[in-house]
C-alpha cells in the first residue's frame, strides 16, 4: 500500500509521465499454483495490458500469514488488495455467514448463480461498512474430510479430532457432525496431522492436491471422504483508501478485470479437481464417494438455528435456497 501511495504522490507532483508507474500490491495466502492465485495473476496481466503498463498489480504471496491477518492489513491500508476466505468476514459483516453455512449449495450452478447475482452483489456492497470494496468472489469448491479412515456416516466422526479453519462456524459444523474440532491456521493443518495433534482435517480438493504436491509425497491422510459439507467462497477486496485514489475509469477497468479473472478461476478449479483425483490415485489415496450426506445435513441443524437467528442471514438463506428451485 505504501508503494501505491508513494507512486500516486509522485504522479501528482511530476505529472503524466510518473503516473505510468502506479503499482498496487495484490496479496494471497495460497501457493502460486492455486486456482485463485493464478486467476489473480491473470487479472494483473489484463490490467497491465489495458493500461499500457500505467497500472501494475504486483502479486504478493503471504503464505505465512493467516487470512484474518491479511484482511486486517487491507483494512488498515498496509496492503492494497487481497483474496481471503469469506469466513474472515463473519465477525465483521454477519451477512457473510450465509455463504459458509453447511449443506446450503446443491451444485456448481447454484453457487455461481448466487455469487454472480443480486445476493453476491449485496454481500460485496456490504463490505463498504468495514472500509473495503468487494470486487468478486472466487469459488474454491466443496470442502470435504481428509483422514486416516473412511468417513461415511455421522458415527464415523465419533472421537475424531478434526482440524478446521479459524472460524467459529467451521468449528460448530465439525462438532455438530460428531467430531472434536481443533481450530488451526491453514498452513499448519498437514503438519498437525503428521504430528498426531489431530486425526483429520477439512479441505477442498485443490488445496489438498497443492499440499502433497508441494511435499512430493503422499498426504498425511490416506483417505479423502466426499462429505462436501460446505462451500465458502473467497472474496477479492481492495482497500477503500486505495480504491478512492483511482479514477472512475480505472475503477471500472479494475472491476472488469476482476470479473474476467473469475471465469479463469472456475475453469482452473475444475481442472485442479480432476488433477487431484488422478494424483490421489497415483499416491494410493482412497476417495470415498458413498457418504450419507443427508444424515450429516440433518446433524448440522443446530448450526443453522444459531446463525439464522440473525434476520438478515435468515432472509439470505431463504433467497439462496430459492435459487436452487429455479430452472
Amino acid at each position: 500500500m505504501r508503494v501505491f501511495l508513494l507512486s500516486v504522490m509522485v504522479a501528482l507532483l511530476l505529472g503524466p509521465v510518473a503516473a505510468r508507474a502506479e503499482t498496487i500490491g495484490l496479496s494471497t495466502v495460497h501457493r502460486p499454483d492455486y486456482p485463485s492465485a493464478l486467476a489473480m495473476a491473470e487479472m494483473s496481466r489484463l490490467v497491465a495490458e489495458r493500461t499500457a503498463g500505467r497500472i501494475k498489480l504486483a502479486l504478493q504471496p503471504k503464505s505465512g500469514d493467516t487470512e484474518s491477518f491479511t484482511l486486517q492489513q487491507v483494512r488498515t491500508g498496509r496492503l492494497a488488495m487481497a483474496a481471503v476466505g469469506v469466513a474472515s468476514f463473519h465477525d465483521l459483516v454477519p451477512a457473510t455467514t450465509a455463504l459458509s453455512l453447511p449443506y446450503l449449495f446443491e451444485s456448481d450452478d447454484h453457487v455461481h448463480r448466487t455469487l454472480d447475482g443480486p445476493i453476491g452483489e449485496q454481500i460485496l456492497a456490504s463490505l463498504d461498512d468495514i472500509g473495503l470494496v468487494g470486487l468478486c468472489f472466487y469459488d474454491p469448491g466443496y470442502r470435504s474430510i481428509m483422514a486416516r479412515r473412511p468417513i461415511r456416516t455421522v458415527a464415523d466422526m465419533k472421537n475424531l479430532k478434526i482440524g478446521v479453519p479459524l472460524s467459529e462456524m467451521a468449528r460448530a459444523t465439525a462438532q455438530a457432525m460428531g467430531g472434536q474440532a481443533v481450530s488451526l491456521p491453514g498452513g499448519l493443518v498437514h503438519e498437525a496431522i503428521r504430528a498426531g495433534l489431530v486425526d483429520a482435517a477439512e479441505e477442498n480438493p485443490s488445496a489438498y492436491l497443492s499440499a502433497f504436491l508441494a511435499s512430493r509425497q503422499k498426504a498425511a491422510t490416506g483417505v479423502y471422504s466426499l462429505t462436501q459439507h460446505t462451500r465458502p467462497p473467497e472474496v477479492l477486496v481492495i482497500s477503500k483508501m486505495a480504491w478512492q485514489l483511482l479514477s472512475p475509469d480505472d475503477q471500472k477497468l479494475l472491476r472488469a478485470a476482476a470479473e474476467e479473472s473469475v471465469k479463469l478461476q472456475r475453469q482452473l478449479r475444475v481442472e485442479r479437481e480432476e488433477m487431484a483425483r488422478a494424483t490421489a490415485a497415483s499416491l494410493g489415496v482412497e476417495i470415498v464417494r458413498e457418504v450419507d450426506r443427508k444424515a450429516f445435513a440433518d446433524a448440522i441443524g443446530p448450526v443453522y438455528a444459531r446463525y439464522a437467528a440473525d434476520p438478515v442471514v435468515r432472509v439470505l438463506v431463504e433467497r439462496i435456497k430459492a435459487i436452487a428451485a429455479v430452472p
